[in-house]
């Protein structure tokens, strides 16, 4: 009788292992146990998605460093824009929800768009005759056709 209870804890004690090494090496094949973890919350969406104009950029942590003169070195930025909406819970409070997202095209151009206004409006833009009117005009050189003294 003693014995009978002993292969059983063991027994036991084998299917227990075996289910968590499963577990442990084979996770796909648990979909049912953290699903719900990926669930979002319920409710009823009172006002979807909508744009709220905040602008950001991000980058890799990694470029960015505290070194003041690693600061004009170029790197890639990408444009994030912030989005809300509305949702009404399932005990009826009306919740917030924030979310920053890349932009689309059409987003990174009215920026772009933008800030070519501002700098229009306030004399910021250099052109190349701009630039080149500022420059002394270099010396005439002597040639076949006209040597200089």
């Amino acid at each position: 009788m003693v014995n009978v209870f002993i292969g059983l804890w063991l027994l036991l004690i084998i299917l227990i292992a075996a289910a968590f090494l499963a577990y442990y090496f084979f996770p796909a094949a648990f979909p049912v146990f953290w699903r719900h973890r990926h669930v979002p919350n319920q409710g009823v969406i009172k006002r979807d998605w909508i744009a709220t104009g905040r602008i950001d950029f991000a980058t890799s942590i990694t470029k960015v460093t505290s070194n003041p003169e690693d600061h004009d070195q170029p790197t890639e930025f990408k444009l994030l824009v912030e989005e809300r909406r509305i949702v009404e819970s399932l005990a009826g409070n009306e919740n917030l929800e924030v979310q920053w997202r890349l932009a689309t095209l059409r987003e990174a151009k009215a920026v772009v768009t933008q800030y070519h206004k501002y700098l229009s409006d306030h004399s910021l833009i250099k052109t190349v005759s701009d630039e080149t009117a500022s420059l002394p005009l270099p010396p005439p050189m002597a040639t076949e056709d006209n040597p200089s003294d």
